[in-house]
Parts: C-alpha cells; sequence; structure tokens
C-alpha cells in the first residue's frame, strides 16, 4: 500500500550495531507532516539516496509495509 504526505524532512541517521553475533544496520529519518501537525519517523531503504533538502516541503510518497502486529513506513519518493 502507498500513502502520501504533506511534510518536510527533519533529520536523517544511520550506523551498525551487533547483536548477538549479527551486524545489523539501519538507516531512519524524521518528517514532520504539516497536515496532521505530527513527526513521522520512516525506514529508509538500503540503494535509496535521494531524500529532499531539509526543511524543504514536498509531498512524501511512503510505502506501508504491514505486518502482523506493526506497520512499518518505508520511503519511496518525493515530489515539490
Amino acid at each position: 500500500m502507498i500513502t502520501t504526505m504533506n511534510g518536510f524532512l527533519l533529520d536523517e541517521n544511520s550506523g551498525e550495531f551487533e547483536d548477538n553475533g549479527r551486524k545489523i544496520s539501519f538507516h531512519n529519518a524524521r518528517f514532520y507532516d504539516t497536515d496532521a501537525k505530527k513527526l513521522v519517523k520512516v525506514t529508509i531503504p538500503e540503494p535509496h539516496n535521494a531524500l529532499p533538502e531539509p526543511q524543504v516541503n514536498c509531498v512524501v510518497v511512503l510505502k506501508v509495509n504491514a505486518g502482523e502486529k506493526f506497520c512499518k513506513l518505508v520511503f519511496d519518493s518525493y515530489e515539490l
């Protein structure tokens, strides 16, 4: 499922850590939804590098990965 929101990029973070001998890497970003006036945390997929400039209003396109217990938002693209 795909959803969109009006908002802007606040910040992003990435890194790696080791858990029980497994190397786990992550890349996340926080967006501000200007319609709902809420912070939204999204996952950035691995080969993706095209994020909008911080504090620039745009339409953010997100994929919704719905699991049995949790839903995860994954960044897809943006439009100015």
